[in-house]
């Protein structure tokens, strides 16, 4: 149970003595004034004193407790706040409570704050409050494991940065620190604390997470080889719209055997009357002359114009698609553009064609072959990531910042739904 601490009106018109770092409530009651025939609001000093603090707390409801700060647990022996968590989500956080109810707002909180899904064949962890831990954990290692001459050569990076900062603004100091706190929102200290920061991390990754990516050929073929096992050279080329699909997909962490655009396709088109239907001659006699297959479902009031259906094709190509066996059997002779000539099936009879093919994604590719490089390492990396994080947890570690993260949640849903 967190303790609380709770303020009234009448505690701001003296000192008050130092909070503990758990949870803080005020209360903020109705303040009625006094108001002369003059216009001119009768105020008292502790009326503007609570005035004051009320206008930097910001509540937005009378008399309802918010919560302002709490002590939510520790990472590495220091103190994680609520609200060095929820600061810069807080926009997020706020859009959400106003369209969400309490309930999908909980989850949808918890959920930004710590998520674990699966991934290609391992746990995905995710989210700020694991975030802020593995970045505490990194760079506490990095820091352990510095020598005096690394620490020596950070300091003088970090030197350096602040003299090309300061001269791209023109060498003024002042300029440079209004610069960075419009553009980034912290100090200049801030900042450059957090460059060392992440080129600690940085450090540590080469050193120790990297050299243990590595993405051979086969496993780029292996990649390909679950869109078709026919991985001969394309017999035309790919446009680049379909190419751009791929690699947007392919950036958002989308395998490749999951983008639709990837997959071979084939799109089918069918005519369909009934047996005792008068226009059956007039059907073959069009196909007989060559005319389109569009044109001929025109002819016949089709209002799909002929066509079908798109559908993937797998590494048993037609076999593997889901219609009928009847037609499969008949399509496996057919070129696009050849139509099967009538041939009754229940009740009715049927003209099928294939209108298009879109043949897989091929491993001759070069743009989707170094993305889906790229794509395997980060997988690699992502996977030796979490496995030298393992090493860094004490015992009970992760489920602490389960714990964390469902504080906060419950701090945020009483904050912005009240």
């Amino acid at each position: 149970m967190e303790e609380s601490t709770v303020i009234h009106i009448a505690d701001f018109s003296r000192p008050v003595a130092a909070v503990p770092s758990n949870e803080v409530l005020i209360l903020v009651p109705e303040i009625q004034q006094p108001v002369e025939e003059t216009g001119i609001a009768v105020v008292d000093e502790e009326v503007v004193v609570a005035q004051e603090a009320s206008a930097q707390l910001m509540p937005e409801t009378v008399g309802v407790p918010i919560t302002v700060e709490a002590l939510v647990g520790q990472v590495n022996g220091r103190p994680v706040y609520a609200n060095t968590v929820l600061a810069p989500i807080e926009d997020q956080l706020r859009a959400d409570a106003k369209k969400m109810n309490r309930s999908q707002f909980t989850d949808a909180t918890r959920r930004l704050l710590y998520n674990e899904s699966d991934g290609m064949g391992t746990t995905i962890r995710s989210g700020r409050m694991y975030e802020l831990v593995i970045t505490d954990l990194l760079l506490s290692e990095a820091l352990g494991n510095m020598t005096e001459e690394q620490s020596y050569g950070v300091f003088a990076m970090l030197g350096q940065m602040r003299q090309n900062l300061a001269s791209s603004q023109g060498g003024s100091q002042v300029q440079m620190r209004e610069s960075i706190e419009d553009q980034a929102g912290i100090s200049t200290e801030a900042f450059l604390g957090m460059q060392r920061d992440q080129i600690l991390i940085d450090a540590l990754q080469r050193q120790k997470i990297w050299p243990k990516v590595n993405v051979t050929w086969r496993d780029i073929q292996r990649e390909f080889e679950k869109l078709s096992s026919n991985q001969a050279v394309p017999t035309r080329e790919m446009d680049s719209a379909r190419t751009q699909e791929i690699l947007k997909n392919m950036q958002m962490g989308t395998s490749l055997k999951d983008i639709a655009a990837a997959r071979g396709s084939i799109t089918l088109g069918k005519i369909r009357l009934s047996k005792e239907d008068e226009r059956i001659d007039q059907v073959n006699d069009a196909f007989a002359n060559e005319l389109p297959f569009t044109e001929v479902a025109l002819m016949v009031e089709d209002r799909d114009n002929g066509v079908w259906d798109s559908f993937v094709l797998d590494n048993d190509g037609i076999a593997g698609i889901g219609i009928a066996d009847a037609f499969k059997e008949k399509l496996l002779s057919v070129e696009v553009g050849d139509v099967v000539p009538a041939f009754e099936f229940g009740s009715g009879v049927f003209w099928i064609t294939v209108l298009d093919i879109q043949e897989p994604v091929s491993l001759y590719d070069r743009s989707i072959q170094i993305a889906l490089r790229n794509m395997l390492r980060w997988v690699q990396f992502n996977k030796e990531k979490g496995r030298f994080v393992e090493s860094l947890w004490g015992e009970g570690s992760l489920e602490e910042v389960k714990t964390m993260a469902d504080r906060i949640t419950n701090i945020a849903v009483r904050r912005f739904q009240q």
